[in-house]
């Protein structure tokens, strides 16, 4: 009997403790979620003397029932003009003086009269999953004044995030580009086999700002919520070709990514049979090795991390033809104002002309060269291509 009765003792403890475990992770409904609410700030004068200082908006959590892992979009609002300033996963966000007046008199930001003084307003949207917007929940907006001076930031100069990884051996300097898409806009793109030279399953990879693991921002953890921390973890996903999106907030200190499967990179034109959805001639990857090919690896990062795509047709027309991905146009490259091969536009690009028929290679690079680019102030695509006779 006295073994029974321990036997329900030790039923009854771990039903109690099943119970409390439920009461811990079962989420508020959406409309009895806390929302957060925004602490009052003092007016903000940004002098030369003070760029450095900081400045910090602080809220109350938002409650949903149990400690659930929250992220925070902070905002700024001028008029009818709302900014997104960056991203939190405390209930507080700290930037400078300089940040911050960069950030609200730039062309991309909120547009704000430098050297007066305007009322912004502040305010958080508390998030749990971007697959329950239900869930999100905004702040009170607080106002306050701002007095702005000219911005110091230098002319805009096309930024770039590195992709280092096992698919190119870990090394920043080399890696794969991702160029960033418009004027300040920190959000970079571009294509990326993630796979490694052994065939693994799965890829491990992250994001860095600058071609050194110990400059910039090193960025990993969750693609939904990057993290820039030399201890953050390391991104995984199933080995494949990808159109690797990021975004970042304007300090670089949190981001997004978005992995998009790459089918297919083709060039399509009356040059090589015509422009319908099975006409695209699809491109493979230049200078990877064959199979046991001596330095197999280094040769495979080396063509991973110059990210060219290359394809030869035979009986080709001297016509007009494009580049474009997955059979579609969501995504595809033409001649740009200059009509120059060196820098193709993704803006509705004119067609190509390829002076040439027979045999030919049509080739697009996505990765450039980043001393010129990175030096030019007139901000040209980075995207180029290659035609020739064969």
């Amino acid at each position: 009997m006295k073994f029974m009765r321990y036997i329900c003792i030790a039923v009854l403890s771990l039903l109690a403790l099943a119970c409390q475990q439920v009461e811990k992770t079962v989420a508020l409904p959406a409309d009895r979620v806390v929302a957060p609410v925004m602490n009052p700030h003092a007016d903000i004068v940004v002098v030369e003397e003070e760029l450095s200082n900081e400045v910090t908006f602080t809220w109350s959590a938002a409650d949903y029932g149990y400690p659930a892992p929250v992220a925070y979009a902070v905002y700024c609002t001028y008029g009818d003009a709302v900014y997104q300033l960056g991203e939190a996963y405390a209930t507080h966000y700290t930037t400078t003086k300089e940040t911050l007046n960069n950030t609200l008199v730039a062309q991309t930001g909120l547009q704000l009269p430098a050297d007066e003084t305007s009322q912004i307003g502040i305010y958080v949207v508390a998030s749990i999953s971007d697959n329950k917007a239900e869930y999100d929940k905004r702040s009170n907006v607080v106002a306050l004044n701002i007095t702005t001076m000219e911005s110091t930031a230098a002319s805009w100069m096309r930024r770039r995030v590195y992709v280092p990884g096992a698919h190119q051996g870990w090394n920043p300097a080399t890696a794969p580009v991702l160029w960033e898409t418009g004027e300040n806009s920190d959000v970079y793109a571009g294509p990326v086999l993630l796979a490694t030279a052994t065939d693994a399953e799965d890829c491990e990879f992250k994001f860095t700002t600058a071609p050194d693991w110990g400059a910039g921002a090193n960025l990993g953890t969750d693609l939904d919520a990057l993290v820039n921390d030399g201890g953050s973890g390391n991104l995984k996903t199933p080995a494949g070709l990808y159109w690797v999106e990021v975004t970042l907030t304007p300090d670089h200190s949190t981001g997004r990514a978005t992995l998009t499967p790459i089918d297919c990179i083709g060039v399509i034109g009356t040059a090589i049979g015509g422009w319908g959805d099975a006409d695209d001639v699809v491109m493979t990857l230049a200078g990877m090795p064959e199979e046991g090919d001596a330095d197999y690896e280094a040769k495979f990062n080396a063509a991973v991390n110059a990210q060219i795509w290359e394809g030869v047709c035979e009986n080709t027309l001297a016509d007009e033809f494009k580049f474009r991905l997955n059979h579609a146009w969501v995504y595809s490259w033409g001649l740009d104002a200059s009509g120059s091969l060196e820098h193709l536009s993704s803006n509705n690009g004119a067609n190509i002309v390829s002076p040439y028929s027979g045999r030919v290679r049509f080739a697009i690079d996505f990765h450039g060269d980043i001393d010129a680019l990175g030096n030019d102030p007139s901000n040209p695509s980075p995207v180029s291509a290659v035609v020739e006779q064969l």
